[in-house]
């Protein structure tokens, strides 16, 4: 039939009309699932541009330029807060934070009951998450960034001093080893160090506040919560190199965490090159009593 039809000297047209009534459009509900659903939906619909989220946007770019020297797009920006050397709060916390979606500062002014909750109680300014996470001289951020310093130093000769900009891009992280390679295990202890020490920060500023009433948390008291946090993510570094039980895409190449925390530890030159299985490693910054040191007591002579 197709080779009388080429034969054919004559000319068929076909007839593609399609009737109106039998012209079905969109998805055939016994096939469509939710996703693509989902998926169609936000096709269909504009996307909305925030004001706050622009100007993070913007300030994360310029901090990428300055600290990283190179420009991200939004949606590598986008992308660097769902790494996963984030905790699953701490990418929550990078998420909302972008938007400006926390119940702070500004959020406030639009309730007239609850308007002064908008300023610092300590500082007497807007209390936003820059005034939060970087200038609030309530006890809290500036220790913590002294210790995140600290450590930091013990690995590398620089410290990039924070901006709102640099912590809620912290996942975009490169650094250059000796040799002018890239060092994964930099840039992984410079993002684990930033977005556990911004949550610290939050969480220590939701406790005085929301907790303490306003009164703040002792220092040895902020010291330790931040260690403990390290600490923490220093264990299931250690824990997750078991490929056998957390397989191929949820462990962590031994190298990798060794590259990581190397230089950073206590007594580090007392153990083997491997520490990866040896029963308590930690950071090298040691924790900070609750008590003060008692005073010894003095015995009292027997009278004569």
């Amino acid at each position: 039939l197709a080779q009388a039809g080429c034969l054919s000297g004559e000319q068929t047209l076909i007839n593609l009309h399609i009737d109106p009534a039998e012209h079905l459009r969109g998805a055939k509900l016994s096939s469509l699932t939710q996703a693509v659903a989902y998926a169609g939906i936000k096709a269909r619909r504009e996307p909305v541009t925030r004001k706050a989220t622009e100007n993070n946007i913007k300030q994360i770019t310029t901090a990428a330029q300055q600290v990283f020297s190179f420009c991200p797009t939004p949606a590598e920006i986008w992308k660097s807060i769902r790494h996963k050397d984030f905790s699953r709060q701490v990418k929550n916390f990078l998420w909302k934070s972008i938007h400006g979606a926390h119940r702070i500062g500004s959020f406030w002014t639009h309730i007239p009951e609850c308007r002064e909750r908008a300023t610092c109680n300590f500082c007497n300014e807007t209390e936003d998450l820059e005034h939060v996470l970087i200038k609030c001289r309530r006890p809290g951020q500036t220790q913590i960034w002294s210790l995140a310093k600290d450590l930091w130093l013990r690995k590398h000769q620089t410290w990039p001093e924070p901006s709102l900009g640099g912590v809620l891009g912290c996942g975009l992280a490169t650094f250059k080893n000796e040799k002018g390679k890239n060092s994964p295990g930099l840039a992984r202890l410079f993002r684990i160090l930033v977005s556990e020490s911004i949550f610290v920060i939050w969480k220590i500023r939701n406790d005085t506040v929301i907790s303490r009433d306003g009164e703040p948390v002792p220092e040895n008291m902020i010291h330790n919560k931040w260690l403990q946090a390290i600490n923490l993510r220093l264990m299931f570094d250690r824990i997750l190199t078991n490929h056998a039980k957390y397989g191929k895409q949820n462990s962590i190449k031994s190298s990798l965490v060794l590259q990581t925390w190397s230089s950073t530890l206590l007594n580090e030159e007392l153990l083997p090159g491997d520490w990866i299985n040896q029963p308590r490693v930690l950071v090298g910054i040691e924790p900070k009593s609750s008590h003060p040191p008692s005073q010894p007591s003095g015995r009292r002579g027997r009278g004569r």
